[in-house]
């Protein structure tokens, strides 16, 4: 759509001119007039003369020095105007007339919705002491700014939702645009550390683990400064607290398998399903978890390394135990996910579980476009095995630490 041209028109109207100036100009296919009873009369005659080119719709207010009362009012029309199929991109908003609330009302419902904003300019000289309009001047049509927009803030929100859908990048790019734009040096201290959280999260989830560490180090520097707006000041002291937990909990990540890897592969996982309905590739993940889990609890609690197996340090009655288990000829040099499984399960003494639950969950996977089959894994297959690596690994005081935190709950 051009600058000059709108498919929807709302006017904040009090005088017949300001009407013919922004018909003139937009050319909208429907008009929608906010005004009060003291200014209806004259502009509802001027209106009654454009029905026959376009649908005119009215709201009046019943206070005109009410701001709440006209965001309502446009907040009605704007429903109306989307029942009928126009959108925020469709719509230009003149606020031209009316008194000074009537005129703020809607502005500030459309600068939250995105909605072009125009008024109209009119020549005035100042002769004999007062201001009189230059009648050989015409009116003019000229855009007003958002300045939620012109500031970044507009955008926030759509940061926030790709942030908690895990799109990570596209976070990071959005809260860039915000930093490029805000003003004050508290405001760009609280975005640059979500720009920074947003990029050390990225890393993380690739288990970029050193460039995870320096982004998030820098983010909490970001969101540990003096805060005075009280609105900051929370939302930042408790974004900091998190990342200083996500600080220590990736410093053990980092190198040797151990218990906190297992539990970041898990979250890996569960962000992928819950958050981005990504089943198989938070399969493929989850059965990593697993395997995980077992090769940490071998090496942990009994010194065996799943690779180039010492099986000295076996006692005789758990390899003879893992043979049955296994139904092999003889002990292997390697484990997989299976045989890992059942050593550990012999060594450490687990409860039996029922195998087919395992099993099936395996050939799920088994059969996933990111395994070894063409078939996409289901929501419902997905819930399932995560439920069970859930209970498999059970709580830990590494879960808060390993779970990225959601920006519109913070």
């Amino acid at each position: 759509m051009s600058e000059s041209a709108a498919k929807a028109l709302v006017m904040v109207v009090s005088r017949n001119e300001a009407v013919d100036t922004a018909v003139s100009t937009f050319q909208p296919e429907i008009l929608g007039i906010i005004s009060s009873q003291n200014f209806l009369g004259p502009v509802a005659r001027k209106c009654a003369d454009l029905e026959s080119r376009m649908t005119v719709l009215y709201r009046l207010v019943d206070s005109p020095m009410e701001i709440h009362n006209a965001f309502e009012r446009f907040e009605h029309l704007l429903a109306e105007l989307e029942s009928l199929g126009y959108t925020a991109d469709d719509t230009v908003l003149d606020v031209s007339g009316g008194t000074t609330p009537m005129r703020l009302g809607p502005a500030l419902a459309a600068m939250q919705r995105g909605i072009r904003m125009v008024h109209q300019r009119v020549v005035q000289s100042f002769i004999a002491g007062d201001w009189k309009v230059d009648p050989e001047r015409p009116r003019e049509v000229v855009p007003m700014d958002n300045p939620l927009e012109s500031t970044g803030l507009l955008r926030e929100g759509q940061a926030m939702q790709l942030f908690d859908r895990r799109d990570y990048g596209a976070a990071a790019l959005v809260f860039g645009d915000v930093l490029a734009k805000v003003t004050g040096a508290e405001r760009r201290h609280y975005y640059r550390g979500l720009l920074l959280l947003s990029e050390g999260y990225a890393a993380w989830d690739v288990a970029d683990y050193g460039a995870a560490l320096k982004k998030l180090g820098s983010a909490r520097q970001e969101l540990s400064a003096g805060f005075s707006e009280q609105s900051l000041s929370g939302r930042a002291s408790a974004l900091a607290g998190r990342i200083s937990a996500h600080l220590s909990f990736l410093g053990k990540v980092r190198g040797e398998l151990s218990a906190e890897s297992v539990v970041d592969m898990l979250e890996n996982a569960r962000r992928r399903i819950l958050d981005q309905g990504r089943y198989d590739d938070g399969v493929a993940r989850l059965y990593r978890a697993v395997e995980m889990f077992h090769q940490w609890r071998l090496k942990e609690h009994n010194s065996v390394s799943t690779k180039d197996v010492d099986w000295d340090e076996v006692s005789e009655d758990a390899r003879t135990k893992f043979l049955e288990a296994t139904h092999l000829p003889e002990l292997p040099d390697h484990l997989d996910l299976t045989r890992a499984r059942a050593l550990d399960r012999i060594l450490n003494g687990d409860v039996a579980e029922d195998g087919n639950l395992f099993r099936n969950l395996l050939q799920q996977r088994n059969r996933s476009i990111l395994a070894h089959g063409l078939e996409p894994i289901g929501e419902k297959a997905a819930l399932k095995f995560l439920e069970y690596v859930d209970g498999m690994v059970g709580e830990t005081e590494n879960r808060v630490a390993a779970s990225h935190v959601s920006l519109e709950q913070e």
